[in-house]
């Protein structure tokens, strides 16, 4: 597992994202792309094909859900911005009505919270996973396309755990932690 090396703003104090040791780009914006490249997307399709037609899926195409993928990662992406702003204004609308705890256990809330966010269509397998560090506050640690029950089941998703906790490991091992001295991490 590779280091975190930076921690980028996505939308100034409301959504980060972290970069690992020998990635080009921030995890926010390496999923994006990814998820706009019809090339990735149609060779993780045909990889995970079996996934993709199985009876919960509903038997979907390799070509159907390359641009079913596209089309809802467009969208996903603008409600994660266009929320990560109204959150700073009205606390009633935070980023935290999008991103749910990654373990449903309504009995505990901890601090750095894992969670993931889906994306809008019912049902999605878009995922994007991130620390809460406060109500309106996240940083993305990564995303995957989720085609099975749990992330138990697939590389890519064990990999996706991983990635969640050296982020919250990261926040916790910052000195005095407080989401007024998180900011002074950022670039």
């Amino acid at each position: 597992m590779n280091q975190i090396i930076n921690i980028f703003k996505i939308v100034d104090k409301s959504i980060y994202s972290v970069q690992f040791d020998g990635k080009d780009q921030d995890e926010f914006q390496s999923l994006f792309a990814l998820w706009s490249n019809p090339l990735y997307l149609e060779e993780f399709f045909e990889q995970h094909k079996s996934d993709l037609q199985s009876d919960f899926w509903g038997n979907v195409s390799v070509e159907e859900a390359v641009i079913r993928t596209r089309k809802e990662a467009i969208t996903l992406e603008k409600r994660l911005i266009d929320i990560a702003e109204l959150g700073k204004r009205d606390r009633y609308e935070s980023l935290s009505n999008i991103f749910k705890p990654l373990v449903n256990n309504p009995l505990t809330t901890e601090q750095f919270e894992r969670t993931k966010a889906k994306g809008n269509l019912k049902p999605s397998w878009l995922r994007i996973y991130a620390i809460r560090a406060d109500l309106n506050l996240f940083v993305v640690s990564g995303g995957a396309i989720k085609l099975t029950p749990t992330m138990n089941e697939r590389e890519h998703l064990l990999l996706e755990i991983q990635k969640l906790n050296a982020t919250r490991t990261y926040l916790f091992d910052e000195e005095n932690y407080d989401s007024s001295s998180f900011f002074e991490l950022i670039i």
